[in-house]
């Protein structure tokens, strides 16, 4: 039979319409193959799906597509977070197989049933597909009440809602959560026309939503609003990454064994009050709570003339920026006059972030040197405040403190004693001496009558009046630089560059601070200690710019300052202030 074949085929070769006829053959079997389009299957992780989270999109392919996909389409109703390639080869009894897959993480934009329009792979296209993406998630993550619970949810509060202009807000976000996450991340608030702080670290405990148990990570945060008026806080988003079950190691290596979920909070809207008409102090300072504090080197407050004392003033306020804190006494220099010299040292400011808001505190640390004995009487001190729990204007005061100054060795001093009467000459007996022989006795009326003797005297007062002026040059410190040019006193350069440039910022606060420390470099023997001693001690042009600056910082229309011209000034040389005079010497703060 084998060789009945052999010849039959033979015979076939050697005819030429059978070549002919296994040719056509072939040709159409070749076209036929070419022709047929590759088949892509779609298939989503699962349907329907929620608004706020992610799910993926396979599209699986068993012969190689004619060019690669195009994914665009699916953007206007889903955002893709990601998407990867995959292939897999299989030999099943000596057949040859190869499958392609193409996974995309998709984030649905808007609730509602979609249909996938089928993707181009070149010439070929892929499935369609209907997509059902449920809202409940979102409501439930809004607060609306819905009994479906979310495995994310996002919660804010915010109080006061209606808050003073400067005044603290509370915002805290709750982060509730019935799934382990493989990381996360929670956008910021976003306030205009606001200060943002965190406070504290974020703290973790149990809560119950809708009858189930949820993880909750709070965090809080302290919102000053800077003007009056409605107030938005935009909604906050969180994206986690969640372990999706059923996947193998392989999938997870290459990131695709999790999926995403999103929660989004609802806007907060507040109504910010301006300044209140019953507020009649002139620096605003709204507060939660609020401590003025005193504390002297020695109590109770006694020195000696010539010794120094420190008097120490704290100021500390619950609710409120340091931004807002005024100077404690501003005023001291005037009220006390010739009685003491003062010298102040720079304002100690803190803020510090609790979890339940904002302390901030200011201290002043002043040392007064007296020169003479004797009671000073220190000025009470009155800081009104606004108290926003009780809503009603408060003062916190300190009461006038008597300083008490004594002599040497800690006794009052001496009363000077009364001039003594001249005796009457009987109450003296009347001496009489005999001149030496050596020296006779010149009568007077001889001896003024000689014109040596007046010669002689002119001489010797005229040398003693040139011996005192050149002790006096010698050992008297160099007077300032004249015409305006200022004197290179250690740290002045620095100091006036950083007063212009805090100037430059428009923030009163940091100028006052910054031009202070300018003052006791350029004036380091008889600083100012406030802005309005600054002003005295300088005249002109300057002091108007300095008054403007005092003005600007306990305005209560919150109106902003332009400290461009202040700079100028300060850089400049000036003329006729107290560069061009001698300033008075300081006694120095301790005794040697």
């Amino acid at each position: 039979m084998m060789h009945t074949f052999s010849r039959g085929w033979i015979q076939l070769l050697h005819d030429g319409w059978t070549w002919r006829a296994v040719a056509l053959i072939c040709l159409f079997a070749l076209f036929g193959s070419a022709a047929q389009a590759a088949s892509i299957r779609v298939a989503p992780d699962r349907n329907p799906v929620s608004l706020n989270e992610s799910f993926n999109l396979v599209f699986t392919a068993t012969e190689k597509p004619d060019d690669d996909p195009d994914f665009s389409p699916l953007e206007k109703d889903f955002k893709i977070l990601s998407q990867g390639q995959s292939s897999q080869m299989s030999i099943d009894n000596g057949h040859f197989s190869r499958t392609t897959e193409w996974t995309l993480t998709l984030m649905p934009k808007q609730a509602g049933t979609f249909t996938l329009p089928p993707i181009a792979f070149g010439s070929d296209h892929s499935e369609q597909t209907v997509i059902t993406v449920q809202a409940g998630s979102e409501e439930t993550a809004a607060g609306s009440g819905s009994t479906a619970p979310g495995e994310v949810l996002l919660e804010v509060q915010a109080e006061p809602r209606n808050p003073y202009v400067q005044a603290q807000v509370r915002y805290t976000v709750r982060v509730l959560r019935r799934v382990n996450f493989n990381g996360a991340e929670l956008s910021e608030p976003v306030v205009h026309d606001a200060l943002v702080e965190r406070l504290g670290e974020d703290r973790g405990y149990q809560a119950e939503r809708g009858g189930q148990q949820y993880a909750v990570i709070e965090r809080q945060y302290a919102i000053f609003p800077q003007k009056s008026g409605p107030l938005r806080i935009e909604p906050l988003t969180l994206e986690a990454q969640i372990p999706s079950g059923g996947r193998s190691r392989f999938n997870s290596f290459f990131g695709m064994g999790s999926r995403v979920a999103r929660a989004q909070s609802k806007a907060v809207e507040l109504n910010v009050r301006p300044i209140p008409a019953g507020f009649t102090g002139q620096h605003w300072l709204p507060a939660e709570s609020l401590e003025l504090t005193e504390a002297w080197s020695q109590t109770p407050p006694r020195t000696e003339a010539g010794e120094p004392i420190t008097r120490t003033l704290a100021l500390r306020a619950k609710g409120a920026t340091v931004g807002v804190l005024p100077e404690l006494a501003p005023n001291l220099e005037r009220a006390i006059g010739d009685q003491a010299k003062l010298y102040p040292d720079q304002p100690a400011m803190n803020e510090e972030k609790r979890p339940d808001g904002i302390i901030s505190s200011r201290q002043e640390k002043t040392a007064l040197l007296p020169g003479r004995a004797g009671r000073i009487a220190l000025p009470a001190i009155e800081i009104p405040w606004w108290n926003t729990r009780s809503d009603r204007m408060e003062v916190a005061r300190l009461p006038e403190q008597t300083l008490t100054v004594t002599g040497a060795a800690g006794e009052p001093a001496p009363t000077a004693p009364p001039a003594a009467e001249p005796a009457p000459a009987e109450a003296f007996p009347a001496v009489s001496r005999k001149p030496d022989a050596a020296n006779p006795a010149v009568p007077a009326a001889q001896l003024t009558a000689d014109p040596w003797f007046w010669s002689t005297l002119v001489a010797a007062i005229g040398w003693l009046l040139t011996a005192l002026f050149w002790l006096r040059a010698r050992h008297s410190p160099a007077s300032p630089a004249q015409d305006g040019e200022q004197a290179e006193l250690p740290g002045l350069r620095a100091a006036t560059r950083a007063a212009k440039e805090a100037c430059g910022t428009g923030d009163p606060t940091r100028a006052r601070d910054a031009l202070l420390v300018w003052a006791a470099a350029r004036w380091p023997k008889d600083a100012p200690s406030s802005l309005a001693a600054l002003a005295r001690h300088t005249g002109g042009e300057l002091a108007q710019a300095i008054a403007e600056l005092e003005r600007a910082l306990y305005s209560r229309s919150g109106s902003s300052w332009n400290g461009e011209t202040l700079g100028k000034l300060i850089a400049e040389p000036q003329r006729g202030d107290a560069q061009t005079q001698k300033a008075p010497d300081l006694e120095p703060l301790y005794r040697s």
